[in-house]
């Protein structure tokens, strides 16, 4: 949103409702085409519950994601959700 002044999965899915439960706990968001594919495996968690994990447990959640590159960010949503009690998280990227 920021880089490009719109976000394209939003974009893509208006009308649709969203719930944003994730936001990015990094001060600074490096593009992950900056980084090689060894180092995109070894980051670290980058999100935090933007919700309290009671909304989250029990709940079959579906993440939405513009380009999947190595599914390291998915790797990472995914499995915050998962500790935070969801039953089920799927994924689909726009692109890859």
């Amino acid at each position: 949103m920021q880089t490009r002044g719109f976000n394209q999965v939003s974009g893509m899915l208006n009308g649709q409702t969203l719930f944003d439960i994730l936001s990015v706990t990094a001060s600074k968001k490096d593009h992950q085409s900056q980084f090689g594919r060894r180092e995109r495996m070894n980051r670290q968690q980058p999100f935090a519950l933007n919700v309290s994990s009671q909304l989250v447990v029990g709940q079959r959640i579906l993440l939405v994601d513009d380009v999947y590159t190595t599914g390291n960010t998915m790797y990472h949503a995914a499995n915050l959700l998962y500790q935070a009690g969801a039953k089920t998280v799927k994924s689909i990227s726009l692109a890859r």
